[in-house]
């Protein structure tokens, strides 16, 4: 009787791992299989940080192409449109000391990069993607590092972001 249940159990577990082997997911996930460009919508900046757009926009760009794996092309022949408005840009203290009479020694700081997003497929007329509130954050120490590499760093996360939405379409 120990040798059928021991048997069966191997038989089981080989059954089980032959399947495992042919399991595939399909569906969901990434774009739509039709979408093979995009155009890329000059970014809007509401915020008063002079450049913040034409960063966002490379950055975009890039991604699009490498990430994405779309063909970049003009909005009369994309298959999709992603737009893109910046709302907010702050660079805080987030670790200081304060200092009698003289205010504070700060320690680090963060520069937080606040957008709204949509992509939109041309073909079906349909926004595949889209967020009011996505935030992109990087940190820095003033004196060893700068706000402009904060910057990248919360670019580069929001893009992240963008692209992880993207892809999540079921």
């Amino acid at each position: 009787m120990c040798c059928r249940i021991r048997s069966g159990m191997m038989i089981g577990l080989a059954v089980v791992a032959a399947l495992a082997g042919c399991y595939s997911f399909s569906g969901g996930g990434g774009l739509p299989s039709h979408l093979r460009t995009v155009y890329v919508a000059p970014v809007e900046n509401e915020s008063t940080q002079f450049g913040l757009a034409e960063s966002l926009s490379q950055e975009l760009l890039t991604a699009a192409r490498q990430r994405l794996g779309l063909r970049l092309a003009s909005e009369a022949e994309a298959d999709a449109v992603i737009t893109a408005q910046i709302r907010r840009y702050a660079d805080e203290a987030v670790n200081f000391n304060a200092v009698d009479g003289v205010g504070a020694d700060v320690f680090q700081r963060r520069v937080t990069v606040s957008v709204s997003v949509e992509i939109l497929d041309v073909a079906e007329n349909l926004i595949i993607w889209s967020t009011q509130s996505l935030t992109g954050t990087g940190e820095y120490q003033p004196g060893d590092e700068t706000e402009e590499q904060a910057l990248i760093v919360a670019l580069e996360n929001l893009v992240q972001q963008i692209v992880d939405g993207a892809q999540s379409q079921w």
